[in-house]
């Protein structure tokens, strides 16, 4: 199955890669803006496996998710990209507004 996840660079979409590249035989294609809770190095155990892809670029990009949707064809998408901090929502109250 191929699977498109966004925010998988982050704390629980990182976890999800790890487990589906080491226990499943699915593809993932791992969707993220890599802002202040995205980190790659929680994924560099599987970076080189050849049913992981990264591509990084923003969800409300349409022009840019169309042509992901087009390529990699996912059968599942899991959507776990969101601006989280609470702190961060009132003083930039509008990225929260457009990811969210």
């Amino acid at each position: 199955m191929r699977i498109l996840i966004t925010g998988g660079a982050g704390f629980i979409g990182s976890a999800l890669i790890r487990h589906l590249i080491q226990h499943t035989e699915h593809e993932v294609l791992n969707l993220d803006k890599l802002t202040y809770a995205g980190n790659l190095e929680s994924l560099a155990s599987i970076a080189s496996n050849s049913r992981y892809e990264f591509v990084q670029a923003d969800i409300i990009d349409q022009a840019t998710v169309s042509a992901i949707l087009e390529r990699f064809e996912p059968q599942a998408i899991m959507h776990l990209a969101a601006e989280s901090h609470v702190d961060r929502s009132i003083d930039g109250p509008s990225d929260f507004i457009q990811t969210n």
